[in-house]
């Protein structure tokens, strides 16, 4: 078990938190006197390290409320503007000039 002075965790927080994820636990020195441990919370199973949103959606998944996709977008969908018959941006400028 690897042990760190607390300047060191602040200093280097987002380091020291990745390790704890990937399962490390962590002691923390106050002084050269161990004053705390940091482990990964919940159980040791694959689940418990998912997100909290992925588990949100597995439990809408199993109700039945969402169905999930199987494939990306077509980037004919994402790039698809509306085909307006109406000149938009004239309809505006004549609706200013009305005073509406």
């Amino acid at each position: 078990m690897d042990t760190v002075n607390i300047a060191e965790l602040k200093a280097r927080l987002s380091h020291y938190l990745r390790r704890v994820r990937r399962g490390e636990p962590l002691l923390v020195r106050d002084r050269d006197r161990v004053i705390a441990r940091i482990e990964p919370a919940g159980a040791d199973d694959e689940s418990a390290t998912r997100s909290d949103d992925a588990r949100l959606l597995d439990d809408l998944e199993a109700r039945g409320i969402v169905r999930r996709g199987r494939g990306g977008l077509r980037p004919s969908v994402l790039g698809a503007r509306p085909k307006a018959r109406a000149d938009v941006v004239a309809a505006l400028l004549a609706e200013r000039d009305e005073g509406r």
